[in-house]
């Protein structure tokens, strides 16, 4: 399974900068020495102007005793601050070498004991009477938040190295990327980065830098190990993605797409990860059209599609199957297959002619269940005449994988996902959705002119986004052994002078600081600018499950996405392991805290959290949505026994009041 976006009419990138890193010798004896990682570094670089046309003078190199941990930090910076960059730039910071582990100081929130560093050329050696420690994962988040927040979030970031080494030398005809020191890390390691790394301004609602200030490629997931080629002297990963960068077009293809497109790379499966991956490589906006693909594969006869329940496919669902991801853009599709029956958890069998499909076949829905349907009460209103004409032209048009429309009478309002009306002379919105009016919301701050196409839009977005708010499954197993906390934070940086030191080990950034504060799955709070949150998932359970996070925003229908997975070509590291917790908005998961605000005119605003749980992993990177309200929203179509195949989710409301209730 994967998603495949397909573009048209895209125009020449913007100037690109780059950062290319290559270290294969390193000052402490006991780093193995790599033989192509300075190799791959040079690779890019003439990637870069012989493919792309980048000048020279746009390329900052550092190999070998010139990648010392000050000057990669110093070079980071230093794109901060460049003004020939101007914003939404494209950047690309590229690093071949070791990745390694290091024991995790005390007072850090890690999720775990140890900490994951990039190894620079002087790591594990004595300078001014304290040994260099690479530069921790964390500290490159705060870097990249700060890099992202001057010159735009339009950041690629590839690191062919690994995290899987060990405290023993390597064998030679290994030649891994990846080793484990042993180095006592002081508390306050890059204070000095970190507390000028603070957040001065958050947008609203649930955006979250350290999955948004950057896209990342990685060589290898998690536990695995990034190997060079011992006969060409290069990296396994690093060679892979320039042939296929070669092949298909930097301007062609997105990042998810380019991972997806790599030959399989023994023990190894490369990963893409951050909210743009959808993204057109090296550009701040995703192509024009986009539908997702997913793989079919005949099994004992029957038609199988890799996608369930889970995906949103529900019974009646129409998919149009295809010989390749290729041939969608302008070929004929070889037939078109329906889901006759409930689909499973990750899989559904397609029933129809499926006679011509070979060993290899990629379905694109076209048709969408009944379970989907959008229900709209409207008024007998003659001012409401261009809302009638925008619903008969929506249900006419009946475009790839829409969703239908559904006119309920007066009756039947209960019924109702949403109630258009006409108000001096505007069309407004009022909800209609019992868990949100309890709260007091009722209507949304928007209103419209009578104008056909712009109706069409909110209707478009309202069947999009009422159909992933609500789905779910009966179950509860999963819902039971993920604990979620929801929590204010603390911002510890506040505490502390700028030249004092922490001699409790704190960890600088962000901590809990009060109660848990979701009561019966509502989290209820007063907005005050002043005031950031964070959460954690915890599973008590002994198999690592998979989360995606988003919240919904029901005065805008705007769905943003707070967490998600990586993409892998093959295997992808699950993020919730047996007994260890995610944090999002603080410690090891990153991020920005969570801050809230109200729209001029409102007093109150109700949104959820919706985590979808699987004990495996699911790409919904398709459910993300930009507010129909907004001037850059998208005129296409977005188109006790160990358990297996399941799929829960969890829904929080937050509740935001601009003043406490009497």
């Amino acid at each position: 399974m994967f998603c495949l976006i397909l573009t048209t009419n895209v125009s020449k990138p913007p100037s690109l900068f780059a950062l290319i890193i290559g270290i294969d010798e390193y000052k402490s004896s006991t780093i193995d020495t790599l033989c192509g990682a300075v190799a791959d570094a040079k690779a890019v670089k003439r990637y870069l102007e012989g493919s792309l046309g980048v000048l020279t003078s746009q390329m900052a190199t550092l190999y070998n005793a010139e990648a010392t941990r000050d000057t990669i930090v110093q070079s980071i910076r230093a794109l901060q601050t460049d003004p020939r960059i101007l914003k939404d730039d494209p950047i690309l910071i590229f690093y071949a070498g070791h990745g390694g582990t290091i024991s995790a100081p005390s007072g850090w929130d890690a999720g775990s004991d140890e900490i994951q560093i990039l190894v620079s050329y002087d790591a594990g050696c004595k300078t001014k009477g304290r040994t260099v420690c690479g530069i921790p994962d964390r500290t490159l988040n705060f870097l990249l938040h700060q890099l992202s927040k001057e010159k735009g979030n339009n950041v690629t970031v590839i690191f062919d190295c690994c995290h899987a080494g060990s405290l023993t030398r390597n064998d030679r005809s290994r030649l891994v990327r990846g080793v484990k020191l042993d180095i006592d890390v002081p508390s306050d390691l890059d204070d000095d980065i970190l507390k000028y790394a603070r957040v001065t301004s958050v947008p609203p609602k649930f955006l979250t830098t350290d999955l948004s200030s950057h896209v990342l490629l990685a060589a290898c997931g998690q536990k695995e190990k990034a190997k060079e080629n011992p006969i060409k002297s290069r990296g396994e990963f690093t060679m892979a993605l320039l042939n296929t960068l070669m092949s298909v077009g930097a301007d062609q293809v997105t990042y998810k797409d380019l991972i997806q497109r790599l030959p399989i790379l023994p023990d190894q499966n490369p990963q893409c990860e951050g909210h743009h991956q959808n993204d057109i490589l090296f550009r701040s906006k995703a192509p024009s059209h986009r539908c997702q693909l997913y793989a079919v594969r005949v099994d004992d006869g029957e038609y199988i599609l890799e996608a369930g329940s889970v995906h949103g496919v529900t019974k009646g669902s129409t998919f149009d199957i295809y010989p390749n991801r290729d041939s969608v853009v302008n070929k004929t599709p070889l037939t078109r297959l329906t889901a006759s029956e409930a689909p499973n958890p990750f899989s559904t069998v397609l029933s129809g002619d499926g006679s011509k499909i070979g060993i290899e076949a990629f379905a694109l829905q076209t048709g969408a269940g009944a379970e989907e349907d959008l229900f709209i009460h409207v008024a007998l209103d003659s001012k409401l005449e261009s809302v009638f004409r925008a619903l008969a032209a929506e249900i006419k048009e009946n475009k790839t994988g829409q969703r239908q429309i559904r006119i309920v009478e007066e009756d039947q309002i209960a019924t109702a996902h949403l109630d258009v009306a006409s108000e001096n002379g505007k069309i407004i919105f009022n909800i209609l959705d019992s868990h949100v009016t309890i709260h007091g919301l009722d209507r949304m701050p928007f209103q419209l002119d009578c104008t056909v196409d712009d109706i069409r839009l909110v209707i478009r977005a309202a069947a999009h986004y009422y159909w992933h708010l609500h789905r779910t499954r009966e179950t509860k197993f999963l819902r039971n052994v993920v604990k979620i906390e929801f929590m204010r934070l603390k911002d510890n940086d506040e505490e502390v002078d700028d030249e004092a030191q922490d001699d409790e080990g704190r960890d600088y950034g962000c901590s809990p600081d009060g109660p848990e504060l979701i009561q019966e799955g509502v989290v209820d709070i007063v907005v005050d600018d002043d005031a950031i949150y964070g959460m954690k998932l915890k599973n008590t359970f002994g198999e690592p499950l998979y989360a995606s996070v988003f919240y919904f925003d029901n005065s805008d229908l705007s769905i943003m996405s707070y967490f998600q997975p990586p993409t892998a070509k093959g295997t992808v590291d699950p993020p919730l392991l047996p007994y260890q917790s995610l944090t999002l908005g603080y410690g090891a998961g990153g991020g920005l805290p969570f801050t809230y605000s109200l729209r001029d005119g409102q007093d109150i605003d109700v949104g959820f959290i919706k985590i979808f749980l699987s004990t495996e992993q699911v790409d919904l990177s398709v459910v993300p949505q930009k507010s129909p309200f907004s001037k850059d929203y998208p005129r296409g179509v977005d188109i006790s026994e160990k358990p297996r195949g399941l799929w829960e989710t969890i829904l929080i409301t937050i509740v935001q009041r601009r003043n406490a209730p009497h």
